[in-house]
């Protein structure tokens, strides 16, 4: 659980978060290109622990400090891409439910339309 929060406020690097979740938790992010044109990709996960009850709140406050972070440089945007991807994958995350309209329609706009490349 703590890797998953440390995770979560980038105080943890994703090869950091895998190494300790194998065979716990695994995502994969594929590019899948039939053409030049399309620009298709494909992630996967699967979890194979017990969900934590409660989970881990997702706030607006986690959307700004990656955003800063990618503003100030710290991160990439291949970062940002990954990171908004594995919180949307990963069922010990929950979003806040007072904002989470908001926090899905943000994260989903990072994981699917940043570059991950």
């Amino acid at each position: 659980m703590e890797a998953l929060r440390r995770f979560a406020s980038f105080h943890m690097p994703e090869d950091e978060l895998r190494r300790i979740m194998a065979g716990a938790f695994e995502i994969n992010f594929e590019t899948v290109r039939q053409s030049m044109e399309d620009h298709g990709f494909r992630r996967t996960a699967s979890g194979r622990f017990r969900v934590p009850e409660p989970g881990i709140v997702i706030t607006r406050e986690h959307i700004s400090n990656a955003l800063e972070q990618k503003r100030v440089g710290l991160i990439t945007e291949r970062d940002l891409v990954h990171w908004a991807t594995i919180l949307l994958m990963n069922d010990a995350y929950v979003l806040d439910p007072g904002d989470e309209d908001l926090i899905a329609d943000w994260l989903n706009d990072i994981s699917l339309n940043l570059s991950s490349d």
